[in-house]
């Protein structure tokens, strides 16, 4: 299949209703990304005194109101990245609606409302608790869907309402909003309907269930094969928008992270320590240098490759982020979600790091990594820090971040030739309407 054709294809596959809708929602949130991913930098990284930056200056020792400053750098993160998945939900109503001409404002704000709904509910008591991962970024791509539907229906069955059309009356815009009251009411029934099933599935424990079955499905003991089978689901989740299953990586087989910190304290080294190839140490070491999909050389291949003005300011937004392992700004940015220009680099770079990283740890060229390191420390200065201070490990890790960049530049082209042609058709279709 030459050059061309995947070309002409990709372009098909973003003209897509659905595809457009999440690329334009991506952009348009971007700007907020970007404030929250500042904003965790902050919370997480300079004002915590288990933070990488925090522990470097000693922030503790000196800096007043430190909790203080910390609380609200906080706050900013979770109105940003923390509620991004009703914004997106929000956003995409509104941009569906307007794709199909039947503007609806009243579509976007139904979504965001009716996704909050969905997933409110007391955690196993009587007080009303938001759990706040259902809103962030990590369920970024069920906002989307949810958007999406309902601004399919509103543009459908909605009445179209554009508050600042001019010549429009305040009589105009009540009549409009009342003849949305329909759709609205469907649109709440819906999720009031999704909402007592997830108030059911967590009222009845079912959530506690599910946990368990995992937990023995893993068994608490990794292996290689599903080390990089967990690497790769998770990697291919997220590229699909869906970023939860991170979470659950990161926290599986703790015993197996103490079992070798003990060992290495123990003996007062990490050479042959039990596990060396545990998930967690090859993923965080080797697979998310600036985030999830090797963000960082990303970031670097835009900035070396791409011809792109605006894509070169966006990987200079993102560029911070990414090196203290926020993917968030630069997967908005580029349009990374459901990209297939961007699938193979995405997933299998990070896999290839780590069949890398392992063989070397095999062979004994570097130990493996057993010791904590700060919240929010550079990808790339995991590995040496995880190995007590190993120089090999880090000249292993630059390089490594070099050749991904390198893999990555193709892909990176081809995203824009991608982009080129999408604009090149969308004008000649705009031509031809005007001509009729």
């Amino acid at each position: 299949m030459n050059t061309e054709r995947i070309v002409d294809r990709l372009v098909r596959f973003r003209q897509r209703p659905f595809i457009r809708v999440l690329h334009r929602t991506l952009i348009t949130l971007f700007p907020l990304i970007v404030v929250g991913a500042f904003a965790r930098i902050g919370y997480e990284n300079l004002f915590s005194g288990n933070g990488f930056l925090g522990s470097i200056l000693h922030v503790t020792d000196w800096l007043p109101f430190r909790q203080f400053l910390r609380a609200v750098f906080s706050d900013v993160q979770r109105v940003t990245v923390g509620w991004s998945a009703p914004f997106a939900a929000m956003v995409s109503a509104m941009i569906t609606t307007r794709i199909k001409r039947q503007e609806n404002i009243l579509a976007g704000i139904t979504a965001a409302a009716a996704y909050v709904l969905i997933f409110v509910h007391g955690i196993r008591g009587n007080s009303q608790v938001i759990e706040m991962r259902y809103y962030s970024v990590t369920w970024l791509i069920i906002g989307i869907i949810v958007g999406y539907l309902v601004g399919r229906y509103f543009a459908k069955y909605g009445q179209q309402v554009n508050f600042f059309e001019h010549g429009s009356t305040h009589e105009d815009v009540m009549a409009a909003v009342l003849k949305n009251m329909r759709p609205v009411l469907v649109v709440f029934i819906v999720a009031f309907i999704l909402h007592i099933g997830y108030a059911s599935y967590r009222q009845f424990n079912l959530d506690g269930m599910v946990s368990q079955w995992l937990d023995s499905l893993i068994d608490r003991n990794s292996n290689y094969f599903l080390n990089i089978l967990l690497s790769l689901i998770n990697t291919v989740l997220v590229w699909l928008g869906f970023a939860e299953p991170l979470t659950i990586t990161s926290q599986a087989y703790s015993n197996e992270v103490y079992a070798n910190l003990t060992y290495a304290l123990t003996h007062k080294t990490s050479w042959h320590i039990p596990y060396p190839f545990t998930p967690s140490s090859l993923y965080t070491g080797f697979a998310v240098f600036g985030g999830v999909g090797l963000s960082l050389a990303l970031v670097i291949g835009i900035l070396w490759a791409a011809r792109s003005k605006r894509k070169r300011t966006i990987a200079k937004i993102s560029i911070v982020p990414s090196f203290f392992n926020l993917w968030a700004p630069i997967l908005f940015g580029a349009q990374v979600f459901l990209n297939p220009a961007f699938l193979l680099p995405f997933v299998i770079l990070p896999i290839f790091n780590i069949l890398v990283g392992s063989f070397l740890i095999f062979i004994h060229a570097i130990p493996p990594m057993v010791y904590p390191v700060p919240n929010g420390t550079p990808g790339i200065l995991i590995p040496f820090i995880s190995t007590g201070g190993n120089w090999v490990a880090l000249l292993i890790t630059i390089v490594l971040l070099i050749i991904d960049i390198i893999l990555y530049i193709p892909f990176i082209k081809l995203a824009e030739r991608v982009d080129e042609r999408s604009v090149t058709d969308r004008e000649e279709e705009s031509t031809d309407e005007k001509a009729k």
